[in-house]
Formats: structure tokens, sequence, C-alpha cells
């Protein structure tokens, strides 16, 4: 089945549903509707791949209502099989804080922005100005925790490797610009020659970063490598299905532009506020505390 066939099924799945007619309308009416509404079933039906199902002999209106439910049920049933779901954006989940996290901010920050990105990611450098803006914008009260996830493959691994081993030095507000001006020296142009492991090398060093430490960090199984399957494992826990994906103290938050970013903050700020809990606190005790321990996904259809 194609998403094309898909599309066409759901749209029209929306207009089967039977809406009430000026005045009510009669005994005849209502017949005649049935029979539309069901002639739409088979037609989706028939849309999807399935046979549509013999309508009988003459029937009540009760009668014709409960197998016109059927036939409605069996669809639904096909495309929340076939239709993937979605995680449930009301909710607030409580995605942990790993201490080697790209984290940028103070600590006892109110607000705790986790992003999923990668280097190799054009969305990712696209929006990793209005970060920095925000970040500047609100320098005490957010905190940027940056969790790697490849979606590139092998080429975007260096890089990735190499903020950790800056952040474990303290050098990743250094680092971390450098590399986007590197690979992305301008806008959707990708320079993949910088996110090599010698580049991403020679960017830490001028960055300040101790290459004797960093090399260690990068080389050994059980430091940055280790990170960065903790990250992917988190990520997938909590429903990432790409980068960038951003929570805004666990909230999932799709806005790209800083004024989005402002008001999902400021809402967050007035949150905290209003909860009497030290900002410091809050993420531990609120997010973690009760928010969901991993996506919670719902189907369109449901």
């Amino acid at each position: 089945m194609s998403s094309r066939s898909l599309a066409a099924a759901a749209v029209a799945l929306s207009l089967v549903a039977c809406r009430p007619a000026p005045g009510g309308g009669g005994t005849a009416e209502l017949a005649a509707r049935l029979d539309r509404v069901e002639a739409r079933l088979d037609i989706i039906a028939k849309t999807l791949g399935g046979e549509s199902t013999p309508d009988g002999p003459p029937a009540s209106d009760p009668v014709r209502l409960a197998r016109v439910e059927a036939k409605l049920g069996k669809i639904v049933a096909f495309l929340k099989q076939a239709v993937p779901a979605e995680v449930d954006d009301s909710r607030t989940y409580a995605i942990p804080v790993d201490p080697d996290d790209l984290t940028l901010g103070p600590a006892d920050a109110a607000v705790t922005i986790v992003e999923a990105y990668e280097y190799l990611c054009p969305y990712c450098a696209m929006v990793a100005p209005t970060i920095d803006q925000l970040r500047a914008r609100y320098p005490k009260d957010v905190r940027v925790v940056g969790k790697y996830m490849v979606i590139h493959g092998e080429p975007a691994r260096p890089a990735g490797l190499a903020a950790c081993a800056a952040g474990r030095q303290g050098k990743l507000a250094a680092l971390g610009p450098a590399l986007w001006a590197a690979i992305w020296p301008t806008s959707g142009q990708i320079d993949r020659s910088q996110a090599e492991v010698a580049a991403v090398e020679q960017a830490a060093k001028a960055a300040g970063v101790n290459l004797t430490r960093y090399r260690a960090d990068v080389a050994d199984p059980g430091a940055c490598t280790a990170w960065m399957e903790r990250s992917a494992a988190t990520l997938t826990q909590f429903g990432a299905g790409g980068t960038p994906s951003f929570w805004i103290n666990g909230k999932p938050f799709d806005g790209r532009d800083l004024d989005a970013f402002s008001d999902a903050v400021e809402a967050e700020l007035a949150a905290v506020k209003a909860s009497g809990i030290a900002p410091g606190r809050y993420y531990q005790e609120v997010v973690l505390g009760k928010g969901e321990p991993a996506a919670v996904m719902i189907s369109p259809f449901d």
C-alpha cells in the first residue's frame, strides 16, 4: 500500500462521518445517507486492497448502522497498523540528563531543553544559531542538554565523539560553534571533510582541548562511545524520530524560530514560579519525578 493510497483513504475516511441534516430529515433521507456511507466505505476498503463486504438483504436502519460500524471498524484497524503511531505531545517526559551529555547553561536553570541532534544534520545546523540566541536571551534560566543521534551513519560519529571529549574538559562552548562553522561553512552547504577524524581533532586543539585526554576519551569504548550509545537508547525510549528533536522541561516541542522557543520558555518559567519549587530542583522533582518514563504512543485513528 503506497503512502498516497493511505493518504487518500484517510481523507476519504474523514468524509464518512454522518452529519445531521438541516431539519433532521426523515426515514427515507436517513436510508439514503446510509447508502452513501456504505458506498464510501466500500470504496475505501477497495483502495486499501481489501474486499468490500456484501450488504446482504434489505435490513432495518439499526441493522444497517451496525453493518456500517463494523465496516468502519475494519478500516480503522487497518489504518492503525499501516500508519505509525505518534508520540503524545500533551505529556511531560522524564528524560534523564547524562553526566556526559553536551550541556550548556547553568545546572540550576529553571528550564532544561533537551535536544537530539547530529553535526551532519542540515536542520540541526539551521537551528543552532537560534539555540545560541535563546541561551543569550536567558543566560540564567535556560540549560541546553544535547544528546547525539547518529542519522548519517559512520561519518557523523567523529564530530559527536569530539564534542563529548571536549565537554568532559569544559570546552564544549568553544568547540561546538567551531564544528558547526567548519562543517557548514555556508547555509545548506556541507563540507564533510571537516567532520572527519583529523579535522575535528584539529578543531578541538584550536578550542584549547587537551589532546592527550581527548584522544583517550575518544578511543575508550567506555567513555564517549558508551555515551553515544546511551544517547541513542534514551532518544529511542522517548520516541525521537529524527533530528533535531526538542523537549522543553520534558514537553515535546516542534518550533524552530526564536519567538516560538521564547514563548515556550516563558510558559515554563511561569510554571516553575507557580509551583513554588526552587528553579534548580524543578527538573529533578517535577520533570523527572512525575514525568512519563518512556514515550506514550497514540494513533491518529484512536
